[in-house]
Parts: C-alpha cells; sequence; structure tokens
C-alpha cells in the first residue's frame, strides 16, 4: 500500500502489517486484512473481527466489529449485529 503517517502495510504470507519508510516491518504481519493509518489508528481484521491499533501495533479498540473503516475528523464507521453506527478514537459510540 501507499504511505500514510510514515507507515505502509504490507502482505506478507496472507496477513498484513506495516513498514516504516527504510522498509523495517515495525508492525507484524498478523492481521487478516487493514486499513492506512488514519489519525494516528489503523483498522486491522483478527480473526474475522476489526479492530483498531496506534501505530506501536497496540489494539486500543477491540477487534469486536464485524467491519470498520478509516477515522476521519475523529469517528469511525463500524458495522456489527447488522447495525452500523460511527465511534470515536475511545471506541465510544456516537449517536
Amino acid at each position: 500500500g501507499s504511505f500514510s503517517e510514515g507507515l505502509a502495510c504490507v502482505k506478507t504470507g496472507g496477513k498484513s502489517g506495516f513498514i516504516d519508510k527504510s522498509g523495517t516491518l515495525v508492525i507484524p504481519a498478523k492481521y487478516d486484512y487493514a486499513w492506512s493509518f488514519s489519525e494516528g489508528l489503523a483498522a486491522v481484521e483478527i480473526n474475522g473481527k476489526w479492530g483498531y491499533i496506534d501505530k506501536s501495533g497496540t489494539m486500543v479498540i477491540p477487534a469486536k466489529y464485524d467491519y470498520a473503516k478509516p477515522f476521519s475528523d475523529g469517528l469511525a464507521w463500524v458495522r456489527t449485529d447488522g447495525r452500523v453506527f460511527s465511534i470515536d478514537r475511545n471506541g465510544n459510540e456516537v449517536k
């Protein structure tokens, strides 16, 4: 993928991870799918559920959604149990 916020998503062995601009794998390729970083977080799929990691690879919003989109203007769209709604950067549902 292209670089966003200094990192690029790469696939290796069928899994997604992130490299820095020197080509070093900085977040291990252990995700089924990943979006690019946006607003400091990346949506990642692991074991069929989506959550969000920070640039250190720490899961900061648990992987509990059926689908998730990147953050924009402090919010991200997620889907779970047939519901589509937005969450903030703390994982709180925003109405």
